[in-house]
């Protein structure tokens, strides 16, 4: 993605602490091993990682999040595990604790009707109910719960380590990341815990979803660039027939389409933040971002899988770090809705608020 000069300064100092500490030897070494390392988030957080989004009247730096999409393009772009877009988009909303891991247990990551992974409830101060994907659950200190009250949505936020929280561990293709599954069978909430209820919370609910989004679309969209940066190296090099793979028309046609995808992908991220960033207040958040992550699942998915095409048999093992970045990509792809689900999102707003919207 382009920068400003401002985002440069930001930027910049995150990428050399990429460059040194998340080599490609150490990835392979992490990936390979479970995907998880507690000291590389708390290296992160002494950064500042979790304090740039936090408002200053909490002790952060108060950054907005248009400011940050690169940011998260290069955590794909390096391929880094972690909850990073967690760390980002609910400090800058919610009051969590300063230096506190937090995780999303949110039902809204999923659209598909037929793949519907459960709800909590809360009624007279008492909540119950499964959620069977949390990213990051057992790792968090804190999570952020979203749960159906009486008077419509409320967020909670509770310790990670609450024995009446269960968490049960959850396979993943991807080893970046994590998942478990929530059940609550009864716990009494504090008031100290509700964060928000009613109009609020769903308001609060539209923009933290809407941010997921988006950041997830910048964070395919670093993938993308990097996987045609390394598939464009690659078929330079390689030999066939005496001749660089890259030279001959097949070869080329594939790579264009992929250029034209990441290059677009990064573009529409960027008009999107851009449009953010200088909204009006009627500004429609939900469609924009439906439109970015919609499309960076789509073509995310595809530029990845012609790196695959253009690799050859080497993409898929494990010792290569394309095996990596694909399984990530679709990951990334169904979160918060893949390009099928978003599409009759998309289409369903145009016809209930009219095509001028």
């Amino acid at each position: 993605m382009s920068l400003t000069a401002a985002d440069v300064d930001l930027v910049t100092p995150i990428r050399e602490f990429f460059d040194r500490r998340v080599t490609s030897d150490y990835r392979h070494a992490l990936l390979s091993g479970g995907g998880w390392d507690p000291e590389l988030m708390a290296e992160l957080d002494d950064l500042g990682w979790s304090e740039l989004t936090r408002p200053e009247n909490r002790g952060g730096l108060g950054i907005d999040l248009t400011a940050v999409a690169g940011l998260i393009a290069l955590v794909g772009d390096r391929l880094v595990p972690g909850p990073l877009v967690e760390q980002l988009i609910l400090p800058a909303y919610l009051d969590i604790p300063d230096g506190s891991l937090v995780a999303f247990a949110d039902p809204a990551v999923t659209l598909d009707w037929a793949s519907s992974i459960g709800s909590v409830h809360m009624e007279s101060g008492q909540i119950q109910g499964t959620i069977e994907l949390v990213r990051f659950g057992a790792e968090a200190d804190s999570l952020v719960l979203a749960v159906d009250g009486p008077d419509g949505p409320a967020l909670l936020l509770l310790p990670g380590s609450d024995p009446a929280l269960a968490l049960t561990p959850i396979s993943s293709s991807d080893p970046t990341s994590h998942y478990v599954r929530l059940e609550i069978a009864s716990r009494t909430v504090t008031d100290a815990e509700i964060l928000a209820t009613g109009i609020e919370a769903a308001t609060l609910l539209r923009q933290i979803r809407a941010w997921f989004r988006l950041l997830t679309a910048c964070e395919i969209s670093g993938i993308a660039r990097r996987m045609l940066e390394k598939t464009v190296e690659y078929v330079a090099q390689r030999q066939q027939f005496g001749k660089p793979v890259g030279s001959f028309q097949a070869v080329k046609h594939i790579a264009a389409s992929m250029a034209q995808a990441a290059i677009s992908m990064e573009a529409l991220c960027e008009a999107t933040v851009s449009d953010i960033a200088s909204a009006e207040v009627d500004f429609d958040i939900e469609m924009a971002t439906w439109t970015a992550k919609a499309y960076a699942a789509g073509a995310g998915r595809q530029v990845v899988e012609d790196a695959l095409q253009l690799h050859g048999g080497i993409g898929f093992t494990t010792e290569y770090d394309l095996h990596w970045y694909y399984r990530r990509v679709l990951a990334l792809r169904t979160w918060y809705g893949d390009e099928h689900e978003l599409h009759a999102l998309i289409g369903s707003r145009r016809l209930t608020d009219g095509v001028d919207r």
